[in-house]
């Protein structure tokens, strides 16, 4: 007897669901679901639980949200100019880190981001500290930052839960259009998927 095989979109819904189409309001949703269960939700659990080490795979599932939220809120559908929106997203988080701190927005994308992504872990200038006493420390005389997974964390649940209900809001018209934009650009497989 065969299995049917589902496709996962998000942790709660499957792409069957929108045979008939999406409305925006579904796009919305499977985008807060992901974010909530795929990334932010996974981070939870590992605090939850006390995962021994995973103060660098939180930082690597924390780190991601910059430049995808940057992309969504702003809905832009290319794929380049990561710098720009890795630190749009920062600022989205981040509202007391001024456009003005450039070395810091710079070294925190040349050494959290590019680390990340290309070496796999941060550069040598990056203290990862849960003591820390905010998400992010930074000291420009000796480029150094200092980063608190857990608090990082706790300021990203903040900044979803408050986008996640604007999204919700049909009165956002403008926050709503720009992220199905991304969205569509980022899902247009999903999207066309029947079922066949």
């Amino acid at each position: 007897m065969s299995q049917e095989l589902k496709y996962f979109i998000s942790p709660r819904h499957t792409a069957d669901q929108f045979r008939d189409g999406w409305t925006l309001d579904d796009k919305l949703e499977v985008f807060i679901a992901r974010v909530e269960g795929w990334q932010l939700g996974v981070a939870r659990r590992m605090i939850e639980k006390d995962i021994e080490g995973r103060e660098l795979a939180l930082l690597l599932i924390l780190t991601s949200y910059f430049e995808m939220i940057g992309k969504y809120v702003e809905g832009y559908v290319g794929n380049d100019q990561s710098r720009h929106f890795f630190k749009r997203g920062l600022r989205e988080v981040f509202h007391d880190i001024e456009p003005t701190e450039a070395e810091l927005m710079n070294s925190l994308y040349e050494n959290l981001r590019c680390g990340l992504y290309h070496a796999g872990r941060p550069g040598s200038n990056v203290i990862l500290n849960d003591a820390a006493p905010g998400a992010i420390g930074y000291q420009q005389k000796h480029d150094l930052i200092m980063i608190s997974p857990t608090t990082m964390l706790e300021d990203i649940e903040i900044h979803f839960r408050s986008l996640a209900e604007a999204l919700r809001n049909a009165t956002n018209s403008s926050l709503r259009a720009n992220v199905e934009k991304r969205f569509d650009h980022d899902n247009a497989l999903a999207i066309q998927y029947r079922g066949e």
